[in-house]
């Protein structure tokens, strides 16, 4: 079994296709957004479409039925009915949600567990799993990883200037689109790990702090 980790795939959302520079806008729609970007929401149906259907195809291509999913937050827009058509089309049986901001309370059935945060553990790694990103978490100082969404890639560029933070922005526009799996992100936590522990060595001896 692998467990996989995604966030803000905000199905059904018009408007994070378009605020979000999300690849999946016409021609058309992209020029008008190019000359009035804050304007009223433009975004066809068909768009909308056509974004929900990759997200989901990149799902069901990597996760398989008796994995685990996790959601990090803003799922699908709108309430039951709509969350429902979604998650109908996602082929893992074992989808778990950590509330995001746009997520209804009433999908919470469509989910085999919900929270607003929460520690799991993987291979004897500790993940913390939270919609917001945090610059300090549960056994941070114990290595355990902090797996947030919310931002859209925004922290990126923060996340790399510091080497020594075991975070990770798992949300689809910091990953292609797509989820990553318990693996990749072993490997993209290999050499930050190293850092961490240098770090936590040198404040050991009052050398400074991993702050």
């Amino acid at each position: 079994m692998t467990v996989w980790f995604t966030a803000d795939t905000h199905f059904g959302h018009a408007n994070i296709i378009k605020y979000g520079n999300r690849p999946f806008l016409t021609p058309e729609e992209r020029e008008r957004d190019r000359t009035d970007a804050r304007g009223p929401c433009r975004v066809s149906d068909a768009t909308v479409a056509r974004h929900d259907s990759a997200l989901l195809d990149a799902i069901n291509a990597l996760v398989g039925q008796k994995d685990e999913l996790w959601v990090l937050g803003d799922f699908a827009w709108g309430g039951l009915r709509a969350a429902e058509q979604y998650r109908r089309r996602i082929a893992c049986e074992n989808v778990f949600l950590v509330w995001g901001n746009h997520d209804d309370p009433s999908v919470a059935p469509l989910f085999s567990a919900t929270y607003h945060q929460t520690m799991i553990s993987v291979c004897r790694q500790d993940l913390w799993l939270c919609h917001y990103p945090m610059r300090t978490w549960d056994r941070r100082f114990h290595g355990s990883w902090s797996l947030y969404g919310h931002v859209h890639g925004r922290l990126a560029a923060e996340d790399a200037a510091n080497p020594a933070w075991l975070t990770r922005d798992v949300g689809v526009d910091a990953c292609d689109y797509r989820p990553v799996s318990f693996e990749e992100l072993e490997t993209y936590m290999a050499p930050r790990r190293e850092v961490f522990r240098a770090m936590k060595e040198a404040a050991g001896r009052g050398e400074g702090t991993l702050v």
